[in-house]
């Protein structure tokens, strides 16, 4: 059932990667594009064949996605403020630059929503950034955060009102793409076959894994390390791994779909410092993976309560991260009598997209 007094929804995503707010977005999209006339997407960079259909692509000019990506924030909000002025009564939605897309609908006097991605503990040191996100979240229509430990931080250090709605997981989706006959030579049968999946960014710490795997000195031959992303910080792993000579029990790769080695591995280990709510945790809880998590500001924690098969670390310490890996036992991973997967009803798509839907239609 279309929506009968608004008509006109423009999502603001400026900058793609590869990650979970990409993945979020074009699950959120897809469904809330059934239930608008009109959808638009205005983005500097963005993976076409991902996008549905429906949507009309506004993008900058390639040129423009090859600069700085404040740059690219710009170009993509004047385009932004373009397409909103030219239609006649749009909602905004902004999975991204926030800041931007917060002060073209207060000027235009449009409404908005924002879907923050990241804890405040991220972005909220700077006095400067916290005063201006104070003022303008304050404005939006809707703010949507993807974790309640994740709101709590909002109410604390902005005094803002979020509505709670968790990423949508696509179970069915991520088992079919799990499947893979074939096993890959690097995990051993007899080794515990540990799993990271990741930007390599400050952000994910990997580094923190590497270290606590050199800790266990003579008990490393026991175990094999699978980081799968890419990012700024490859090269100083890979410099990390070659100096520590750990270069036989780790290994750097990076796939489209790496839902089929995390089938592979015994355990998932988070080493973020912050998240919001993490997807890769949701994934490896799909597939009735072990978890070892970081309990960083947000998400992880929640994810486990449900979950009910891994542990939490502390966040940023490496010798509590050591001590778990050195207890682990193969014959404990391989021992799953129970389907933990379904545990994760609260992180249903159909669920959660639902609860998207009924925010939009009481702004109406």
């Amino acid at each position: 059932m279309r929506q009968n007094k608004q008509n006109q929804i423009i999502f603001f995503f400026p900058d793609f990667q590869v990650g979970g707010v990409e993945k979020n977005f074009y699950i959120i999209s897809k469904y809330l594009s059934n239930f608008f006339e009109s959808t638009y997407l205005v983005s500097g960079n963005i993976v076409k064949n991902k996008i549905d259909k429906k949507i009309e692509i506004i993008k900058t000019g390639n040129f423009w996605s090859y600069c700085n990506r404040r740059l690219v924030f710009l170009i993509c909000s004047i385009k932004l403020f373009i397409i909103t002025l030219k239609l006649k009564d749009p909602i905004i939605f902004s999975f991204q630059g926030n800041f931007f897309r917060i002060f073209i609908s207060f000027i235009l006097k449009k409404k908005s929503i924002v879907r923050s991605n990241l804890n405040p503990q991220a972005w909220s040191k700077s006095f400067f950034k916290s005063i201006i996100f104070r003022y303008l979240l304050s404005k939006a229509n809707l703010v949507i955060v993807n974790s309640f430990e994740f709101q709590k931080q909002m109410k604390k250090i902005f005094k803002i009102k979020t509505e709670v709605i968790y990423n949508p997981v696509n179970i069915k989706q991520i088992k079919r793409l799990s499947h893979y006959k074939k096993k890959i030579s690097f995990f051993q049968e007899k080794t515990i076959n540990l799993i990271n999946v990741g930007r390599l960014v400050d952000q994910k710490n990997q580094i923190q894994i590497l270290s606590a795997l050199v800790k266990l000195k003579k008990n490393i031959k026991n175990f094999r390390l699978l980081i799968i992303g890419y990012g700024p910080n490859k090269k100083n792993l890979e410099n990390f791994i070659n100096k520590e000579k750990i270069n036989k029990f780790v290994k750097i790769i990076f796939v489209k779909n790496p839902y089929k080695y995390m089938k592979m591995a015994d355990a998932f280990i988070l080493s973020s410092k912050y998240e919001g709510l993490p997807n890769t945790l949701l994934e490896a809880a799909c597939l009735n993976k072990y978890i070892i998590s970081s309990n960083c500001k947000s998400g992880p924690e929640e994810i486990l309560k449900e979950y009910e098969f891994g542990e939490l670390y502390k966040e940023n310490h490496t010798n509590h991260l050591y001590n778990i890996l050195n207890k682990l036992k193969k014959n404990k991973l391989l021992n799953k009598k129970k389907d933990y997967s379904k545990n994760l009803s609260s992180f249903e798509a159909r669920k959660n997209l639902a609860k998207y839907l009924n925010n939009i239609n009481n702004l109406l």
